[in-house]
């Protein structure tokens, strides 16, 4: 991946909740190798993948969240953590808590994986989505937060009629 931001500067604490950047579906969560607890998120006209990496240990992401569930802008769909770099599932072996975020840009299928990818610098996207972030609030009973306000994406609803 090519220029995946560190969101370390922003986040200091494991368990911060990871947002949701674009509404779309899941395309791939569960362990990686190398980015831990992770999960892929396609916008819904396939144009845009959106990866979160290095997320929490033994509570990683919204337990709701299977692949191909539909996410809305602003859900929060995981915690930040500091999992990875390990062939065994949900071990911490970064020392350092951080998201791993990387935005890749698709044009046609060929490019989703393999020598075609287009990666993005996200630094600038980064620092505008963190002044407009969606507020968030914590369930104490159940540890997960939720944000406050929700949201109609016209996009989304169009995917759903469409997935039916």
């Amino acid at each position: 991946m090519i220029s995946p931001f560190d969101c370390s500067q922003y986040f200091i604490w494991i368990g911060t909740p990871i947002i949701a950047v674009e509404s779309g579906y899941v395309e791939a969560i569960g362990w990686n190798q190398y980015g831990g607890w992770r999960l892929g998120i396609r916008s819904f006209d396939g144009m845009r993948y959106y990866y979160y990496a290095h997320l929490r240990q033994n509570f990683p992401y919204n337990p709701e969240l299977t692949q191909g569930s539909v996410v809305t802008a602003g859900d929060v769909i995981g915690y930040l953590g500091r999992t990875g770099y390990s062939a065994r599932e949900n071990t911490n072996n970064i020392d350092t808590p951080h998201l791993h975020f990387g935005i890749q840009i698709i044009f046609d299928e060929s490019q989703k994986e393999g020598n075609g990818e287009i990666w993005i610098d996200c630094y600038q996207i980064i620092r505008f989505l963190y002044r407009n972030r969606s507020e968030t609030v914590r369930n104490n009973e159940t540890k997960e937060w939720y944000r406050i306000a929700d949201m109609i994406d016209p996009a989304e609803e169009e995917y759903l009629r469409r997935s039916r």
